[in-house]
């Protein structure tokens, strides 16, 4: 593939990507609202019951005591990310199925905060630079990622149940493709700044 190729081929993706959530804008609106309110409910209930957690409890966090990224929480992180993937794609086929993925991503923002913010109680400074300069950034950006291709998917599934023909089934693997390297690529940036920070802890959720 060409550079103007994959210039067209990113430009496509960016476009169709756009146009639905453009006419999706409710459950645009729906998901930006859910995961916000979650996220804050997370943060308010880790610091309200944290006498509660102890380290050991592992809420979602993985130690890494000799301070080093190896590939086998790469691919923790990376399996997690592919289960949620998975889910959503189910959940975006029908509106039946939609609130499955809405409660699931809500519920991946509550944890988001909620271990946020008991990985800097535990863990003092190394959880404040996983927290706040890795963790965070990272995994919010997974989670525009994902609901984004949530709502995608289920534009695109409505579209072709609606109207069919081969556009879609070509826009929907397109989709996917895309979707996978965002994600891929994203676990590699966190992994990178893990190693950079030699961060002793890591968020898996």
């Amino acid at each position: 593939m060409t550079n103007k190729n994959k210039n067209r081929f990113f430009k496509d993706i960016f476009e169709f990507v756009l146009d639905c959530v453009k006419a999706c804008r409710i459950k645009t609106i729906i998901i930006l609202v859910l995961m916000v309110i979650a996220l804050i409910t997370g943060i308010i209930v880790a610091v309200r019951t944290k006498d509660s957690y102890s380290i050991s409890d592992s809420f979602g966090v993985v130690d890494i005591s000799s301070n080093s990224v190896n590939s086998s929480t790469f691919f923790t992180r990376l399996l997690s990310m592919l289960l949620v993937f998975a889910i959503l794609l189910g959940s975006s086929y029908n509106n039946y199925t939609f609130a499955i993925g809405l409660i699931f991503l809500g519920y991946r923002a509550y944890l988001l905060g909620l271990n946020l913010c008991l990985m800097i109680v535990f863990y003092g400074f190394s959880g404040v630079v996983v927290s706040v300069i890795v963790a965070f950034p990272c995994q919010l950006l997974t989670l525009v990622v994902l609901s984004i291709f949530f709502i995608t998917m289920s534009r695109t599934f409505c579209d072709q149940r609606n109207f069919g023909g081969c556009r879609m089934p070509k826009q929907k693997t397109k989709i996917i493709v895309s979707t996978l390297i965002c994600l891929l690529l994203l676990c590699l940036l966190e992994t990178i700044l893990l190693a950079l920070f030699s961060a002793k802890v890591i968020l898996v959720i």
